[in-house]
């Protein structure tokens, strides 16, 4: 697969660690907790072989990080609309996965 696939799907993966960080941290169900905390590891996982396969820029991960706060909002409106968090944080949270697993 070439590098602009790869970066789609890092961004969508890494768009669904940071959806359940959240619920994990603002969730209104806090009997899925566990559930909620194992998705983050397997996505992580799965983000981290998928980033091996090339070398990332600055240029790359901004795009990756754009493609994971896009993902991120579709998916917070679409499937949990009543979690509340604040604003800042999804942003912080891409940063932070993104420094995890593209080091």
């Amino acid at each position: 697969m070439g590098k602009n696939r790869i970066i789609k799907i890092l961004g969508n993966i890494i768009g669904n660690i940071v959806v359940h960080k959240i619920l994990v941290k603002h969730t209104n169900k806090p009997e899925s907790i566990p559930h909620l905390s194992e998705e983050v590891g397997n996505y992580r996982d799965n983000a981290i072989e998928t980033a091996q396969e090339f070398n990332w820029n600055k240029e790359d991960k901004n795009r990756i990080s754009q493609r994971a706060l896009k993902k991120f909002r579709k998916d917070m409106e679409k499937y949990y609309p009543d979690v509340k968090f604040p604003i800042n944080e999804p942003e912080e949270l891409v940063d932070e996965t993104i420094k995890d697993i593209i080091a």
